[in-house]
């Protein structure tokens, strides 16, 4: 990865290529390419990469806090990490795809500013002031990640041998991007993330520098602090796996020189290395990882919204969850709720009758409506009856509702089980739930969910349905309230009940759809049954219940947990207005619209420096066009650049554009929805591809140039002519870019109808107040 030195004398592209390790790391070795012209440089220069990155770090500091109190409102995907943030300082158990490392940076932050987390950032646009929320410092706090970048790329920059001017050029090009400066000033997980994935490359490069020196403390020291960083990495967003290919392609790379026997490694030299590396990039990322999930179920213990994903035996880990004070048996007669199980809604009906038409023409049978509500009321309560063996039924209801004690015995012949047949009546208007041969209203391939009259038996099919609880081990396992995930499936039709977020219309009163899902085993199908009306717990069955729990291990918590992360993380394919597909995130064809004021005709619009991506576009063509031609040249023995020169673009220069291309071909592959944020970390690398490149165009003299640490001594800033006109221009023009689009970066600025359209500098820019 770093810079291997010049050797005494000059070889060809091609020898350059084949020479396997150099004797020595150090820039002082004096070499014909490498001695310096002249006098010795001033103490300016020699302390330049030191004054370069204090710069980097001011800069960065500035650009990430500038008024970073505005706007003092919820901002994009806030509503969903802020949330979360309260979420572990309450310690109120919640669900999300991603895993806690970030959150848990989040909170941690506002655990240490003394927040209690009683906001809980419902939805863009509250305001922060009004709730107390003392939202200054949770947005410094995250800043702090952000600001860490431009400094970070310097130092990796310099530490693989680039020159003071290319780490500058590559740092600055970071520190002045659009969207890296909005992402990296509000409550948001990426720039967390992006830290340790830089850190993680920061920590493998310094590793690799010691190859010469291994298992030396210093060797075991970033070996192991890359596998901590890649840990948290990956802990923070499933993505951290691209760095640990990353940085995986390049210990195998690194272990295939280490096994060539021209090397005089032995075997056992070599398993030797081979099990260092595993245990310190594989078993200690792992570990890591393990590790905040570990703390993640520490800290929540109590209920709280993220419950109803879990098994009933995980749910009943949590402090003063449902599952510990109401879970009875379900008997035959009693007036049950139905609560979904990903959505939340009830099963409801009333009066209300589907329309005789939809908008597309289709038509409905007019039957009842039934739909979900997000509160239970008396319309959301039904009668579980059975559909067989009905006899003595009658008396026992009637038995039951006088207030005689049945003895237990004959009390469970009417518990409800797994796999009996049931009719499901609405309390509320007398009618039995009903499914049939006619399309719902909003999803034309399921089932319409109606209810039918009492005495209306030619059509008394229809009504049937069987109880399947879900995980249930035998048919005498039986229906619990709290407990069981159940699915109600119609005996006649094979489909089940189901529901999805998507609100009816007026006519449906905004409620959500229920339907039968012809799919019948989809997780979606789930629901629980939360409530028995007029039953409530004792105290001894309090008491008897919480004896009856039985204790769960990390690990199975933690593979129930990884289970519904990836599960849930796939089924996220609906349609989000700003998504965008990976092959314009380069091009910068789209951004995303984070937050708008109508009365101030603001917006915070994330998009990148237009500029710097297009210009870093052209860098990455340019390097696969000179390693080709490099190579083509070398094939007929033709040196056309040094061979320190042509061994750095190849290697150093190369693992740039591997980092590129494995933070960003993957997301081809992905189904989700994806957004222009995802493509950030090739964004960076892309910034030091840039860099690399106006190197190999402006400086000749490698070794001159060339950094052997960040904070080490520097022996010349940038070659005097084109090569420092270039550096000025590149750097010109991409700080004015941010400048002007800076309005949409840090949405403090009212622009006019005809500002804003000045900046669609692309049709795709769908900015808002363009009137």
């Amino acid at each position: 990865m770093s810079i291997d030195e010049p050797q005494v004398r000059k070889r060809s592209a091609r020898e350059a290529g084949k020479q396997t390790a150099p004797e020595t790391d150090s820039l002082d070795s004096t070499t014909d390419s490498g001695k310096a012209k002249g006098t010795a440089p001033g103490w300016f220069v020699r302390s330049s990469s030191t004054y370069a990155f204090a710069l980097v770090a001011l800069l960065a500091f500035v650009t990430r806090y500038w008024k970073i109190w505005d706007p003092a409102q919820v901002v994009f995907d806030e509503v969903h990490f802020g949330k979360f943030a309260s979420y572990y300082l309450r310690r109120q158990y919640h669900f999300d795809i991603h895993p806690p490392c970030a959150k848990m940076m989040i909170a941690l932050g506002g655990w240490l500013v003394g927040y209690d987390g009683h906001f809980l950032f419902e939805k863009i646009g509250m305001d922060y002031m009004a709730n107390g929320v003392p939202y200054i410092m949770l947005r410094a706090w995250v800043a702090a990640w952000g600001a860490a970048l431009p400094p970070l790329v310097y130092m990796i920059m310099a530490e693989s041998g680039y020159s003071v001017a290319a780490s500058l050029l590559a740092a600055l090009l970071v520190t002045f991007d659009n969207a890296l400066v909005t992402q990296g000033r509000l409550i948001l997980l990426d720039n967390i993330m992006i830290f340790f994935m830089l850190a993680a490359v920061y920590s493998y490069v310094r590793f690799y520098k010691l190859r010469y020196r291994a298992f030396g403390a210093q060797w075991w020291s970033w070996l192991v602090a890359t596998g901590v960083m890649l840990g948290c990495a990956v802990s923070c967003k499933m993505v951290g796996l691209l760095t640990m290919t990353l940085v995986g392609s390049a210990v195998l790379c690194d272990l295939w020189r280490i096994i060539d026997i021209r090397r005089g490694t032995t075997m056992a030299q070599f398993a030797r290395h081979f099990a260092a590396r595993v245990f310190a990039l594989i078993v200690v990322p792992f570990a890591v990882y393990l590790g905040f999930f570990y703390v993640h179920f520490a800290v929540l213990t109590h209920t709280g919204p993220g419950d109803g994903y879990h098994t009933a035996k995980f749910q009943m880990q949590l402090i003063d969850n449902p599952m510990t004070k109401s879970s009875f048996d379900v008997y035959f007669g009693d007036e049950i709720a139905f609560r979904h199980r990903d959505t939340g809604v009830y099963m409801e009906s009333g009066v209300n009758r589907y329309p005789l038409r939809y908008d597309d023409q289709r038509v409905s049978s007019q039957g009842q409506q039934v739909t979900g509500a997000k509160k239970l009321s008396n319309d959301g309560y039904w009668r579980i009856k059975p559909a067989l063996n009905t006899e003595g039924f009658v008396e026992f209801q009637a038995r039951r509702q006088a207030g005689e004690t049945i003895p237990e015995e004959e009390l469970d012949k009417w518990a409800v089980h797994h796999m009996d047949l049931v009719q499901l009546e609405h309390v509320a208007t007398g009618t039995n739930l009903r499914t049939h041969d006619v399309a719902s209203p909003m999803t034309p391939t399921n089932m319409e969910i109606t209810t039918l009259a009492l005495n209306n038996t030619a059509n008394a099919a229809d009504t049937v349905w069987q109880i399947k609880i879900d995980q249930a081990t035998a048919n005498t396992t039986r229906l619990q309230t709290s407990a069981s995930f159940v699915r109600m499936v119609s005996q006649k039709h094979g489909v089940a009940i189901w529901t999805h977020k998507k609100a009816l219309p007026e006519w449906g009163l905004r409620r959500q759809e229920i339907n039968g899902n012809k799919k019948p085993a989809e997780k979606s199908t789930l629901w629980t049954v939360p409530k028995i009306r007029g039953r409530e717990a004792t105290a001894e069955e309090l008491e008897a219940m919480k004896k009856k729990i039985t204790p769960m291990g990390f690990l199975a918590k933690y593979a129930e947990l990884q289970g519904l992360m990836f599960r849930h993380n796939n089924a996220l394919t609906s349609v989000h207005p700003f998504q965008s597909t990976p092959i314009s995130w380069p091009l910068l064809l789209r951004g995303i619209s984070f937050w708008t004021d109508k009365d101030s005709r603001r917006q915070i619009y994330l998009l990148g420096n237009p500029v710097g991506w297009w210009m870093a576009n052209c860098a990455l063509l340019m390097y696969g066009t000179i390693m080709v031609g490099l190579a083509l040249f070398g094939r007929r023995n033709i040196e056309v650049v040094d061979g320190i020169i042509y061994r750095h673009m190849l290697r150093s220069t190369g693992f740039i554009a591997l980092a590129w291309a494995l933070h960003y071909l993957p997301f081809f592959l992905m189904g989700r929805s994806l957004f222009l944020h995802h493509y950030l970390p090739s964004a960076i690398f892309a910034y030091m591809m840039t860099a690399a490149i106006f190197q190999f165009g402006g400086i000749v003299d490698y070794p001159r140039f060339a950094l052997k640490h960040w904070y080490g001594r520097a022996r010349a800033l940038v070659p005097p002519g084109v090569a420092s006109m270039a550096f000025v221009a590149i750097l010109t023009v991409h700080i004015a870019c941010f400048v002007y689009f800076a309005p949409l970066t840090y949405g403090t600025t009212s622009l006019s109808p005809d500002e804003v359209n000045s900046r669609r500098w692309l049709e795709s820019y769908d900015l808002h107040f363009q009137k």
